[in-house]
């Protein structure tokens, strides 16, 4: 089926990767689907320029994706709003997906008018929803999706299961996007002459902090084998030469890290990267590792120095442990991000 990818506009000069996307396009692509991107981000067309184009042309499916937030939202309902309104909005079908609509999928589906909604890990459910629109098999037998049925009803599948090993999933389908624009995103210490694009080396935290919503349980960490594999299509293909890992945490344990930097260092990669860490686990034998296998920022979410506030998130550290992680973070040459949560629930006054 022929397939509208939008990736929606954020207002911003620079805009991030669309990697859920990418991943979804690879996955419908080896399904035998035609995909096109339509960079609303790049070009910052308004939303009336999206009702033209798909007036004027044939889709069978439009997909947006947003995540949470305000503005997300907002835009979600103004780009639904230009789709609804194409004279060719009968002889397509409209699915939203992402973190936004997959909390509250039935507000979702009445207030954008879509078809369908996502929830969970996309790559096999989108495939299978493709079959039910192609009338291959029946929507209710697709896990993990939500739709509102003939009659007015809301349904909603049972969850989709995990993905086991996530190195069987496809990489991102990056020809299909413009990279030389998103090679342009800046990160933390990158020189003016490098390119960058973000990356994950898995999905999922082994931590339970109660302030941070997750819809998927669990960590499944890709390969090294893998994730060197992609990095060097990305050097060769696209110049690129600097690494961001924005999954969850890649510090997910000492041995994880310092596996994973033996193998870039084996590998010579010649790499910058930054990443998602573990003051838990910042200590000064891996964090040299890191600094020699390339690593230049890690991102620490501290949340708070207040040993009462961090036992209420669940956040498994103390201000002990995070001084002394960040003390040592300096002392290896990476430079440390912190994050601060204000006003947690029960955080003691």
């Amino acid at each position: 089926m022929k397939t509208l990818m939008v990736v929606y506009d954020n207002d911003s000069f620079l805009s991030c990767f669309p990697m859920g996307l990418a991943y979804l396009a690879s996955a419908l692509r080896n399904a035998g689907h035609s995909i096109t991107v339509y960079q609303q981000d790049i070009y910052h067309y308004p939303d009336e320029h999206l009702t033209g184009y798909l007036d004027s042309n044939q889709y069978d499916v439009v997909m947006v994706s947003v995540i949470g937030g305000y503005y997300q939202y907002k835009k979600l309902l103004s780009l639904s709003a230009a789709i609804n309104a194409s004279v060719n909005r009968k002889h397509f079908k409209y699915l939203i997906g992402g973190h936004g609509p997959a909390a509250e999928p039935e507000y979702f589906l009445r207030k954008t008018g879509a078809d369908f909604v996502g929830i969970g890990e996309g790559e096999i459910t989108v495939v299978e929803l493709f079959e039910a629109i192609g009338r291959e098999r029946k929507r209710e037998s697709v896990n993990g999706i939500a739709y509102i049925d003939e009659e007015d009803r809301f349904v909603i599948t049972p969850p989709r299961e995990l993905i086991k090993d996530i190195d069987t999933i496809s990489m991102p389908a990056y020809d299909l996007f413009d990279m030389t624009f998103y090679t342009l995103m800046r990160e933390p210490n990158i020189a003016p002459n490098e390119r960058a694009i973000p990356m994950l080396s898995g999905r999922g935290c082994i931590f339970a902090c109660n302030f941070c919503y997750r819809m998927d349980k669990g960590f499944r960490p890709r390969s090294a084998e893998s994730i060197i594999r992609e990095i060097r299509y990305l050097k060769d293909t696209y110049h690129v030469s600097y690494i961001a890992f924005y999954d969850e945490l890649l510090m997910s344990s000492k041995q994880r890290t310092i596996e994973l930097c033996d193998a870039f260092i084996e590998a010579d990669l010649q790499i910058k990267w930054n990443c998602n860490g573990r003051l838990n686990f910042a200590d000064t034998a891996v964090l040299e590792k890191m600094k020699e296998a390339g690593c230049v920022f890690i991102n620490y979410g501290i949340e708070s120095l207040d040993d009462a506030t961090l036992r209420v998130m669940h956040k498994a550290l103390t201000r002990e442990m995070i001084v002394k992680g960040i003390e040592n973070t300096l002392q290896a040459g990476i430079s440390p991000g912190f994050n601060i949560i204000y006003g947690n629930i029960m955080e003691p006054l």
